[in-house]
């Protein structure tokens, strides 16, 4: 006996680019008076309904498990006949699995309801992601009001799930987001805009409300189960790399290999076991029928509970099925991950060829670090000593360097050490930092300090430990460069094999700022010491005499850093403003030196962070 269906009258959207055939989903959102959040209904295409157990459609879906989105074709799961029958449209009635609730204003979706839907010809209206933004911002447009309440849901939603820890995250400008096994995945040029978001997130409300309501009803389906790595790193702290990252391609492309490396799949099993990535109790694949075979298959148990017809698959096969397509999933996996392995070897070994000089810093990098596998080879002992020189080694070029085992390698590792201490003392905690991201299994670069001297007139010492070798004490007049030079030294120590094993440093007997003059002597408990004079409002003296603009620019902030502990200043200090909506933040950086300031603003932190810095050196050096 078929179960009763169910219909109504508001306009379902079908978010897509304007170019997809294969249309899964249509949805409704609308306010609930009072604010008290949002009615949601989601329909979901009936594909069980068209594509028969054991057909021709059915046995092209298991052989290919999904539709494949290639460059200029698709080659869809069902093949193009069964799909186009059971797509939802615009002019053609279609059956459909039926999920309704309500998201409350703090990003929850309860009262859910699971039943068989029926949507009549003309109510779904096709919304490309383009167009979205636009309509978001015209109040007289006939979509304007479903599509910011669905936005406005989606919003609560995702803010939930950050709240949480799950791995949330977009970038609609660069073209990236966390799938749900927390690995950053491309998003299509046409699908960069908020509607990305708001599907995504109502799919993922709805997938995670039919696995409850599943468990509910004690219906065995193929729930998404997603285990945790432990050494991945906690979930909070992948967020933030993550958005730390993503303004530096070099890093954000060693963190999404290593992500992928580190995160487990997410696997197909009869029982519950969690998802830890997208920090829920239960989840499953629902919302795609038309796209992943897994989802069809629940699809056709939770209709036939829905009909009172018996289960189409016994407990054995239903086992067997998520088995095979486990199994599948990790060998396309493995097999995306040697591809691009073996492509990039193949690119870096015709780069490595030629001449090194005219290669660019991404590309010079992933020489560098082929060629740091094997005993250095004239030609990069050159490229790096000449590149040194140059100002033009980053902090992943050092990171890569320091690993390299060979003997033949330490004369050139030790003069990049040493040139960079002395140039760019504030590179050592990224060189450090960056280290530590490729090796997630290896124990961070441990600092210690020590403070001696007068409150007035402190001294600091530091020492670094790497990989269990302990670097020598370093002493400066304030604790930030004594750590940053203890990390040069804890890495010459390194390399080197030599333990410095004083428990204490030794402290130089003269003061090491003498143009600072002692404060007065204190009239009373509550006398206040005056400031050193790189603390007061007034513009400081600045050493530029030999300052070269071009080479400033080339890495303001370093230079910046440099240009104050030459100056006997404080470190530049940077405060950050954050605008925007969630999916198109922009930045605001200040940065402050000897009583100088310069703001700049752009899409990302590290990017605002730079430009505001190049802002500064552009006034100092306009003001010579």
């Amino acid at each position: 006996m078929a179960s009763p269906t169910t219909t109504d009258l508001s306009t379902l959207l079908m978010i897509d680019s304007a170019s997809a055939r294969d249309r899964d989903d249509a949805l409704a959102v609308t306010p609930l008076p009072g604010g008290r959040g949002w009615a949601v209904e989601v329909h979901i295409a009936g594909v069980a309904d068209v594509v028969g157990l054991g057909s021709v459609a059915d046995e092209q879906a298991f052989l290919r498990a999904e539709t494949r989105y290639l460059p200029g074709r698709t080659i869809p799961m069902l093949g193009a006949t069964a799909e186009q029958a059971a797509t939802l449209t615009t002019d053609d009635a279609r059956t459909s699995l039926r999920v309704t609730g309500t998201v409350t204003t703090d990003g929850r979706l309860i009262d859910v309801t699971v039943g068989r839907g029926q949507i009549p010809s003309g109510r779904c209206v096709a919304v490309d992601h383009a167009r979205v933004p636009v309509v978001l911002t015209d109040p007289a447009h006939p979509l304007h009001a479903p599509l910011t309440a669905a936005d406005a849901a989606a919003q609560a939603l995702l803010g939930a799930r950050r709240d949480g820890g799950a791995l949330a995250f977009y970038d609609l400008t660069r073209g990236w987001a966390a799938n749900e096994d927390g690995a950053i995945v491309p998003i299509a040029a046409e699908l960069r805009t908020v509607a990305y978001v708001i599907v995504q997130e109502l799919m993922i409300a709805t997938n995670e409300a039919v696995a409850l309501w599943c468990i509910e009803q004690g219906l065995p389906i193929l729930f998404r189960n997603h285990r945790p790595n432990p050494v991945a790193g906690p979930a909070d702290e992948l967020m933030t790399e993550i958005a730390t990252t993503a303004g530096d391609p070099d890093l954000f492309a060693k963190l999404r290999g290593r992500l992928l490396s580190t995160l487990r799949a997410a696997t197909y099993d009869p029982t519950v076991h969690g998802h830890y990535g997208l920090r829920l109790s239960a989840y499953t694949h629902v919302t795609s029928p038309l796209r992943r075979v897994a989802d069809l298959i629940n699809q056709r148990i939770i209709l036939a509970h829905l009909d009172h017809s018996p289960t189409p698959y016994t407990g054995d096969q239903l086992a067997a099925l998520g088995a095979d397509l486990n199994r599948r999933t990790r060998a396309a996996r493995e097999a995306k991950k040697n591809h691009f392995k073996h492509a990039d070897h193949r690119l870096v070994t015709q780069e490595a060829a030629r001449d090194l000089t005219a290669l660019d810093a991404r590309t010079f990098h992933k020489v560098l670090k082929t060629a740091a596998t094997a005993p250095l080879r004239d030609e990069i002992a050159a490229e790096l000593a000449r590149r040194v020189d140059a100002d033009l080694l980053t902090a992943p070029d050092v990171a890569v360097l320091i690993d390299a085992a060979d003997p033949s390698w330490l004369p050139i590792q030790l003069r990049v050490l040493a040139t960079l201490a002395d140039a760019h003392p504030e590179m050592g905690p990224s060189v450090v930092s960056v280290w530590r991201q490729t090796h997630p299994d290896q124990p961070a670069t441990d600092v210690e300090t020590r403070q001696n001297g007068a409150d007035h007139h402190p001294l600091f010492a530091a020492r670094a430990t790497h990989q269990g070798i302990r670097g020598p004490w370093t002493t400066a007049a304030a604790k930030k460069p004594a750590e940053q030079a203890a990390l040069w030294a804890g890495l010459r120590a390194h390399l080197t094999d030599t333990d410095h094993t004083d428990p204490e440093p030794e402290w130089p007997a003269a003061p090491q700022n003498p143009d600072v003059p002692a404060p007065p002597a204190s009239e009373g408990p509550g006398a206040v010491i005056p400031r050193p004079p790189h603390d007061t409002t007034a513009p400081a003296a600045l050493n530029l005499d030999v300052a070269k603009k071009s080479k400033a620019l080339s890495n303001p902030t370093a230079w910046l850093m440099s240009l104050a502990q030459n100056s006997h200043q404080a470190p530049p200090e940077w405060e950050f403003r954050t605008d925007g909506p969630a999916h198109a933040l922009r930045f605001t950086a200040t940065v402050s030196l000897a009583g100088r300031t310069a703001t700049a603003e752009a899409t990302a932190k590290t990017a605002a962070k730079t430009a505001s810095a190049a802002a500064l050196v552009e006034a100092l050096f306009a003001r010579q």
